[in-house]
Protein backbone atom coordinates (compact mmCIF):
# COMPACT_ATOMS: atom_id res chain seq x y z
CA UNK A 1 0.00 0.00 0.00
CA UNK A 2 2.84 2.61 0.91
CA UNK A 3 4.18 1.84 -2.62
CA UNK A 4 1.08 2.28 -4.07
CA UNK A 5 0.74 5.49 -2.35
CA UNK A 6 4.16 6.96 -3.05
CA UNK A 7 3.89 5.96 -7.08
CA UNK A 8 0.86 8.10 -6.59
CA UNK A 9 2.65 10.64 -4.81
CA UNK A 10 5.26 10.85 -7.16
CA UNK A 11 3.05 10.38 -10.23
CA UNK A 12 1.12 14.18 -8.94
CA UNK A 13 4.33 15.39 -8.76
CA UNK A 14 5.50 15.30 -12.07
CA UNK A 15 1.35 16.21 -13.41
CA UNK A 16 1.38 19.03 -11.06
CA UNK A 17 2.20 22.01 -13.61
CA UNK A 18 -0.44 20.29 -15.98
CA UNK A 19 -2.61 19.64 -13.31
CA UNK A 20 -2.52 23.74 -11.99
CA UNK A 21 -3.37 24.37 -15.35
CA UNK A 22 -5.93 22.20 -16.00
CA UNK A 23 -7.60 23.32 -13.29
CA UNK A 24 -7.21 27.36 -13.28
CA UNK A 25 -8.40 26.26 -17.49
CA UNK A 26 -11.64 24.84 -16.17
CA UNK A 27 -11.92 27.30 -13.24
CA UNK A 28 -11.90 30.30 -15.59
CA UNK A 29 -15.15 29.00 -17.61
CA UNK A 30 -16.89 28.51 -14.30
CA UNK A 31 -15.32 32.32 -13.39
CA UNK A 32 -17.15 33.38 -16.75
CA UNK A 33 -20.22 31.05 -15.91
CA UNK A 34 -20.48 33.61 -12.85
CA UNK A 35 -19.82 36.46 -14.05
CA UNK A 36 -22.39 35.98 -16.67
CA UNK A 37 -24.76 35.33 -14.59
CA UNK A 38 -24.37 38.31 -12.04
CA UNK A 39 -24.65 40.22 -15.28
CA UNK A 40 -27.48 38.43 -16.81
CA UNK A 41 -25.90 38.46 -20.25
CA UNK A 42 -22.79 36.80 -21.28
CA UNK A 43 -19.58 38.64 -20.04
CA UNK A 44 -16.00 37.98 -21.12
CA UNK A 45 -13.72 40.17 -19.07
CA UNK A 46 -9.85 40.84 -18.73
CA UNK A 47 -9.58 38.36 -15.86
CA UNK A 48 -11.35 35.27 -17.86
CA UNK A 49 -8.84 36.15 -20.24
CA UNK A 50 -5.73 36.48 -17.71
CA UNK A 51 -6.85 33.26 -16.35
CA UNK A 52 -7.08 31.63 -19.57
CA UNK A 53 -3.54 32.82 -20.08
CA UNK A 54 -2.40 31.66 -17.25
CA UNK A 55 -3.64 28.07 -17.72
CA UNK A 56 -2.03 28.05 -21.40
CA UNK A 57 1.09 28.91 -20.10
CA UNK A 58 0.76 26.27 -17.48
CA UNK A 59 -0.61 23.37 -20.35
CA UNK A 60 2.27 24.96 -22.96
CA UNK A 61 5.05 23.97 -19.55
CA UNK A 62 3.16 20.52 -19.46
CA UNK A 63 2.88 19.96 -23.13
CA UNK A 64 6.70 20.74 -23.16
CA UNK A 65 7.49 18.45 -20.32
CA UNK A 66 5.37 15.31 -21.89
CA UNK A 67 6.97 16.14 -25.20
CA UNK A 68 3.55 16.46 -26.85
CA UNK A 69 3.90 18.65 -29.97
CA UNK A 70 0.59 19.00 -30.28
CA UNK A 71 -0.63 20.07 -26.45
CA UNK A 72 2.57 22.47 -26.95
CA UNK A 73 1.38 24.27 -30.22
CA UNK A 74 -2.32 24.28 -29.36
CA UNK A 75 -1.48 26.21 -25.82
CA UNK A 76 0.71 28.63 -27.52
CA UNK A 77 -1.56 29.73 -29.58
CA UNK A 78 -4.11 29.82 -27.05
CA UNK A 79 -1.63 31.67 -24.97
CA UNK A 80 -1.37 34.14 -27.72
CA UNK A 81 -5.10 34.56 -28.58
CA UNK A 82 -5.57 35.23 -24.83
CA UNK A 83 -2.57 37.86 -24.90
CA UNK A 84 -4.02 39.46 -27.56
CA UNK A 85 -7.83 39.56 -26.29
CA UNK A 86 -6.17 41.32 -22.93
CA UNK A 87 -4.57 43.92 -25.13
CA UNK A 88 -7.86 44.74 -27.04
CA UNK A 89 -9.39 45.42 -23.54
CA UNK A 90 -7.06 47.65 -22.11
CA UNK A 91 -6.43 49.51 -25.31
CA UNK A 92 -10.56 50.16 -25.51
CA UNK A 93 -10.31 51.03 -21.60
CA UNK A 94 -7.28 54.00 -22.54
CA UNK A 95 -9.53 55.10 -25.28
CA UNK A 96 -12.67 55.12 -23.13
CA UNK A 97 -10.42 56.97 -20.06
CA UNK A 98 -9.10 59.60 -23.38
CA UNK A 99 -12.51 60.38 -24.31
CA UNK A 100 -14.03 61.17 -20.65
CA UNK A 101 -11.06 63.14 -20.47
CA UNK A 102 -11.00 65.09 -23.05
Amino acid sequence: MNELLHMLQNHLAKEAVGLIGGVIFFGSWMWQAWQSRQAGTPVVTQSFFAMRATASALLTVEGIRTKSLSITLVMVATLLLMLYNIYLIRKRARRAQTDQAG
